[in-house]
């Protein structure tokens, strides 16, 4: 296949990274192929849970010509103009309800994103805000702040892995829970953002707008909330250590995440 007829969206962490108990990192491999691949006249971007300029910082030598795709698609950033072009914010009645749940409950966290930065939000008590289960946080706000403020996701952070199902359900029990949707991104995380919000949705609208719908879109992800782009993409792929929900729907399976999955994507993508 011809670079120039492609367009890839990968996603970040269990995929482009390494793991965290590694860095986490982008093997210097990934970084070689995008570099190549777009030099060839492919088109790459990320589609990550993350936003931009924690997505950029992985990436100090390559200028992704296609927009980010942030915040599982609750916002998209052009990497040329220097903008965040979209962004979908959670309504203060659902903020307002699930600042509540965070305060009532001890065994759960909660971190949320803008368009700039994520955030821990602090009940208050420091040992609780200080015991937050593996999760990188550089940045905190109030629960006044995160009301107030122009959030485009939340994320509820569980104790262990055994009480995300219990978690989910009393979140879905929320007033305001038939405006937003649900996401896995790990076994203790679920992401929510706004009920017209995914991955696959923002993908769609970030080739809309850079004028790329005319190319064949090539997705690579690992874990749920990588669902719909997987399943709405032309050549849909993942690394090894994908979730068995994501191989599933795969016709590409690469090596692990560790090795270089987005390397092995590229290679195999050219020499078709």
């Amino acid at each position: 296949m011809k670079a120039q007829n492609l367009i890839i969206y990968s996603d970040m962490d269990g995929t482009m990274l390494t793991d965290r108990d590694r860095g986490p990192y982008v093997p210097q491999r990934n970084l070689q192929a995008i570099k190549r691949f777009i030099s060839e006249g492919g088109a790459f971007s990320v589609a990550s849970g993350r936003e931009y300029s924690d997505i950029l910082r992985y990436f100090p030598d390559i200028e992704f010509n296609a927009p980010l795709v942030c915040g599982n698609g609750s916002n998209l950033y052009d990497c040329q103009a220097d903008k965040v072009f979209f962004a979908d914010t959670l309504s203060k009645n659902y903020k307002t309800e699930s600042a509540h749940y965070l305060l009532t409950h001890d065994n759960v966290w909660m971190v949320a994103a803008d368009q700039y930065s994520i955030y821990q939000i602090m009940t208050g008590d420091p040992g609780r805000d200080s015991s937050i289960v593996d999760y990188l946080i550089r940045k905190t706000k109030t629960v006044d702040e995160y009301i107030n403020g122009d959030m485009v996701k939340t994320v509820y952070v569980a104790a262990d892995a055994s009480q995300m199902e219990a978690l989910r359900k009393d979140i879905d029990k929320l007033p305001s829970a038939h405006e937003v949707v649900q996401m896995l991104s790990s076994p203790i995380y679920c992401e929510i953002v706004n009920k017209t919000v995914s991955k696959a949705e923002g993908i769609r609208r970030a080739m809309k707008y850079a004028g790329m719908t005319d190319r064949t879109l090539v997705c690579i992800g690992d874990y749920m909330n990588d669902y719909a782009m997987i399943k709405n993409a032309d050549i849909p792929a993942c690394p090894s250590n994908a979730c068995e929900q994501i191989r599933q729907l795969c016709g590409i399976v690469t090596c692990d995440n560790n090795t270089g999955a987005v390397s092995d994507l590229i290679d195999r993508l050219l020499a078709m």
